[in-house]
């Protein structure tokens, strides 16, 4: 992140830099059909084949994660949700027994 100063109050901008070196290598295999639709949609998007599977893979990447990273809950569910995490835990019999044996040393 980077802050630029402006007039007024700070203001945070996020900067984002795609790195210009890629040194990884991603070979998939596609069908005569998914070959041909690929093409044209690079084409019709004015993108290179790479340039349009890179940019549709990772928007799909950072969608997939972003839904396991954020929780969306209305007000009365994220009060029950605190409530049940603000509760006492329940006391497992056997985590006490495990907690009490020796511990291994590995060296």
């Amino acid at each position: 992140m980077a802050t630029i100063p402006v007039d007024g109050p700070e203001r945070v901008y996020t900067v984002r830099t795609m790195s210009s070196v890629r040194s990884r290598r991603i070979d998939v295999r596609v069908s005569h059909e998914q070959d041909a639709i690929i093409r044209e949609a690079a084409a019709a998007s004015g993108q290179t084949v790479t340039a349009f599977l890179l940019s549709a893979a990772e928007e799909r990447a950072r969608t997939v994660l972003d839904d396991r990273r954020h929780l969306v809950m209305s007000d009365r569910a994220f009060a029950a949700f605190a409530a049940a995490l603000d509760a006492p835990g329940e006391s497992v019999s056997a985590l006490g027994e495990l907690f009490s044996l020796p511990r291994l040393n590995r060296e």
